[in-house]
């Protein structure tokens, strides 16, 4: 049997800003990708690595080449089986985990669905998905499994509408144990209510966190169980081993002695702490941290919910001291061995923090 090599070529550059330049961690990402014919594409990292949600990333590129390849294989395949094809869509999801060696991509799931001229070739025509997905170049190129869910009708009347981030959906995760991928199910009213609902979750889950008052009536036995909730409300999204695969207790006491030592050298930020020993804040801070990215609740145990907002109200907290927090942060995070992805993980959360408990202009 001959075989047919084929080649084909594009090109990518990517130059520095004045604004952000390289190597600084907040250098833009944005690529330019170049081939004959089609012309530029306009390509970025994803949202949760610091990129341009208006471009193509990666992730989303690599779900539209398979995408893509499964609809011209069907055709393909259908045309072999003399089937009239009206039309073909396939919804993608890819699955993008990151530990603390990287990040690889573990999973896809493709919903394809097909419209032919004659309605009783439907099941023949819906059978022939395996056999495209068999054929498609890139899905026999790829070293993660790639899951067909074939619809027993039509869920789809017309093509879904993407909004702004201009792809099919990517689920890009936090760092946490390895899992098999996403099976998605059911339509896609069903869908996105799930997603509503896990949208309406994190949000109730960030105002715990910074806003919830405590009660001053509340019973011992009220207190503990706003001890048990806290831990369970504050940990990372869909609880995360971060603090495991960043090195535990140890890595967050070096962190926050290290922040403490630049806060004492600093008379006039030090100012802010109404105790002279910093001992406590210290280890304060220290406990908050653990357990919230997934270690001890000895934090919630010992001082009941966190009330983040609440507890810095007292002091006069402008821009200014913000940024002196967010560098004495930096500083701190820069004497950790962190993966690139931990650090950015990391430092994402802490500036969202700092911009939370400012509360002076």
């Amino acid at each position: 049997m001959t075989t047919v090599q084929h080649e084909f070529s594009l090109r990518a550059e990517w130059n520095t800003t004045p604004a952000s330049p390289h190597p600084l961690r907040g250098f833009r990402r944005d690529v330019v990708i170049q081939a004959e014919g089609p012309g530029e594409l306009r390509g970025s990292a994803a949202k949760p690595f610091h990129g341009d949600t208006n471009r193509w990333n990666p992730e989303q590129l690599l779900l539209a080449a398979l995408v893509e390849c499964h609809i011209l294989s069907y055709l393909y395949v259908a045309g072999e089986a003399e089937i009239a094809v009206d039309k073909v869509s396939v919804r993608g999801e890819l699955t993008l985990q990151a530990g603390a060696d990287g990040g690889q991509v573990t999973g896809a799931t493709l919903y394809p669905e097909v419209w032919v001229a004659d309605a009783m070739l439907a099941p023949r025509a819906r059978e022939l998905h395996d056999e495209a997905h068999r054929q498609c170049f890139i899905a026999r190129s790829v070293n993660f499994p790639i899951t067909l869910e074939v619809p027993h009708q039509h869920q789809m009347p017309e093509l879904p509408q993407f909004s702004s981030r201009l792809g099919a959906p990517i689920a890009v995760l936090k760092p946490r144990q390895s899992k098999k991928p996403s099976q998605v199910s059911g339509n896609d009213e069903a869908r996105l209510a799930a997603l509503r609902a896990k949208r309406e979750a994190e949000r109730q889950r960030r105002d715990a966190t910074t806003t919830q008052p405590e009660d001053p009536n509340a019973s011992t036995q009220e207190t503990q169980d706003a001890a048990v909730k806290a831990q369970r409300t504050n940990a990372p999204a869909e609880q995360t081993s971060f603090y495991d695969q960043v090195g535990g207790a140890p890595t967050f006491t070096k962190l926050v002695h290290e922040f403490y030592q630049q806060v004492e050298a600093d008379p006039e930020f030090k100012a802010m702490y109404p105790e002279e020993d910093l001992g406590p804040a210290e280890e304060r801070l220290r406990l908050f941290l653990i357990q919230y990215w997934g270690g001890p609740s000895d934090y919630s145990q010992q001082r009941g919910h966190p009330r983040l907002r609440a507890r810095h109200m007292p002091f006069h907290i402008d821009a200014k001291a913000r940024e002196t927090w967010l560098r004495f942060m930096r500083n701190a995070m820069d004497t950790l061995d962190l993966a690139p992805l931990h650090y950015d993980t990391m430092w994402d959360y802490f500036e969202r923090a700092a911009r939370a408990m400012q509360n002076q202009a």
